[in-house]
């Protein structure tokens, strides 16, 4: 049965597992904290309330962290749920808050864990405010994590609340620039808040495949994507260099409805290379991680280059030696290349899908 599940589908199964795991963890310390505070006097008092307590608050945690991850995880990706996107931050921040406390509420009131446990609890008004608080403010916590892990992205953000790049070091990255064709004209023509939506589109389209390949999102600028693997990660099944053509293959998928909204197909053009990047993180009232090295100066300028060498898709010889092709590529050497503002010059290939005719979707 796993074997015919989708990439994206185990891919959102591994981060439901990985949260439910989290929030059993939350649940023990949940429990205990309930515990001693509704505890008797005694250290007998306190180890039999523990002893019930734990339990539950783990039961608790899983049956609530499980409910909500798969409303965030499976529904909420769903484009009938896109009309969230047009809410305020804070607007779907309460939303979410009151719909999960109704849902860690009613696991509460249903007393699973008491009831498999064989215990009867009746909640008077302290130890009723207290369970309420301590389900609410855990909901609220995760909510939040939620909409800051979709601001950044789900592995930035847990970077940086692990603080993986506190201290600024070297690592070598897979950079992969994906740029829309035609964009100036499209604006000109659509009129720039037609243009915006038509680029939000576009970027909301692609990030699915993206996620599927496990690439991170590193910025958008302008009319382009900035995606980024550590180099493990992106030899990984060649993931690095099949991202662009899964992109291609989302918006050929979608191209109807684009052509019916906005009457053009988004075409694109990308670059990949692989090199030496300074990670860490920067700035005091908002952090971010960044990357400093010529590697990205170098993708960027090879992305501009496939204007010139007419080829929707360039990548280094650097980046073709770690990968190696897999099947269904083909590259074609392009020599070495002179690329504008800088001084040496660097060996590339044109990459392309072995049927040339999936190329006139882009």
């Amino acid at each position: 049965m796993i074997a015919t599940l989708s990439a994206v589908t185990r891919e959102r199964l591994r981060r439901f597992m990985r949260i439910v795991r989290m929030a059993a963890i939350i649940g023990v310390g949940v429990g205990a904290v309930y515990g001693a505070a509704t505890a008797g006097p005694g250290a007998r008092a306190l180890f039999g309330s523990l002893r019930v307590s734990i339990p539950i608050g783990v039961i608790v945690a899983l049956l609530t962290s499980s409910s909500i991850a798969g409303i965030e995880i499976f529904l909420l990706p769903r484009g009938s749920m896109r009309w969230l996107d047009a809410l305020p931050f804070a607007a779907v921040f309460v939303l979410k808050t009151l719909v999960y406390g109704a849902i860690a509420g009613a696991v509460l009131a249903g007393q699973p864990g008491e009831r498999l446990l064989g215990v009867v609890t009746v909640y008077n008004a302290r130890t009723g405010l207290i369970a309420v608080g301590l389900s609410l403010v855990p909901v609220a916590v995760v909510v939040m994590m939620f909409q800051a892990a979709g601001l950044v992205g789900y592995r930035t953000f847990m970077a940086l609340l692990l603080g993986r790049y506190r201290r600024p070091y070297a690592e070598r990255r897979f950079f992969l620039f994906v740029d829309v064709v035609g964009s100036t004209a499209i604006a000109e023509r659509l009129g720039a808040l037609e243009a915006h939506r038509f680029l939000a589109a576009v970027f909301s389209a692609v990030a699915e495949p993206i996620e599927l390949c496990r690439g991170e999102i590193y910025q958008y600028v302008g009319d382009e994507i900035v995606v980024t693997w550590i180099e493990a990660d992106g030899v990984a099944d060649a993931r690095a260099l099949r991202c662009f053509f899964a992109i291609r293959a989302a918006l050929a998928a979608d191209a109807d409805r684009f052509v019916q909204r906005f009457g053009v197909q988004p075409e694109l053009r990308a670059a990949l290379h692989l090199g030496e990047v300074i990670a860490g993180e920067v700035g005091q009232v908002r952090r971010a991680i960044v990357f400093h090295g010529d590697v990205m100066n170098t993708t960027g300028r090879l992305e501009q280059a496939t204007r010139e060498v007419g080829c929707f898709f360039i990548a280094s010889a650097e980046a073709l030696a770690s990968l190696g092709p897999p099947p269904g590529i083909r590259t074609h050497d392009l020599g070495v290349l002179a690329l504008r503002g800088r001084v040496e010059p660097i060996h590339a290939f044109c990459v392309e899908p072995s049927d040339r005719s999936a190329l006139k979707s882009a």
